[in-house]
């Protein structure tokens, strides 16, 4: 049985970022909230498999049991369709997946808060709710096309974008980043609660000398 949100895995408030590599050995997902803990309950990742995003009235099963899905080789398409039909709250969601395959699938519920958003690019997934305004994700999109630099740079300066741009009506308070390969996760950061945590990953992924 689908099991139901409750208040202490919600994250209403969210914008995240999935993406792929151009060479489509590195995924990542990348997400900051004025919820607490966003780290907890939003991103999911394996490595060769894929990466999701579920959040609004979140519940953490479309992320462990859509990695499920994805390793059993459904596509994201088929794995959040498969979803959704058992979940009788499913118009209080708001869910990305994507596989190394760079195949994509994307859900926003009609009961999530506003503003709300969803872009669908080449190498990515942007989502969001309880906006600012809908330019978060705009800016978010657009800093991802734009930027240089390792996997896990372009996506916390998306992050970083959407927040300037607006991010959550409330403010951040956590953020979190995780890049996976075909072989293992390369890098996981949890910031679960700060004043300024997207600027706190830029300093944690900077102490790590990693190269995603």
């Amino acid at each position: 049985m689908f099991p139901k949100e409750t208040k202490q895995n919600t994250s209403i408030g969210t914008f995240s970022i999935l993406a792929i590599s151009p060479d489509s050995t590195l995924m990542g997902v990348a997400t900051a909230s004025g919820s607490t803990n966003v780290g907890d309950r939003v991103p999911h990742a394996e490595p060769a498999i894929g990466v999701i995003a579920t959040q609004a009235y979140t519940n953490i099963a479309y992320g462990i049991k859509g990695l499920q899905l994805l390793r059993e080789g459904l596509s994201p398409e088929q794995a959040l369709a498969k979803l959704l039909m058992e979940d009788l709250e499913k118009n209080m969601r708001q869910v990305a997946m994507m596989d190394f395959k760079r195949k994509k699938a994307v859900f926003t519920g009609s009961g999530v808060p506003e503003y709300w958003a969803e872009i669908v690019g080449e190498y990515y997934i942007v989502i969001g709710n309880l906006l600012s305004t809908k330019d978060v994700v705009n800016s978010m999109a657009k800093e991802f096309e734009v930027s240089k630099g390792s996997l896990a740079s372009r996506l916390l300066k998306a992050l970083q974008a959407g927040s300037r741009s607006g991010g959550d009506k409330r403010g951040e308070r956590s953020a979190a980043l995780i890049v996976v390969s075909g072989e293992k996760v390369e890098i996981e950061i949890k910031v679960g609660m700060h004043e300024q945590p997207i600027e706190e990953l830029f300093r944690l992924l900077k102490s790590k000398s990693v190269q995603c």
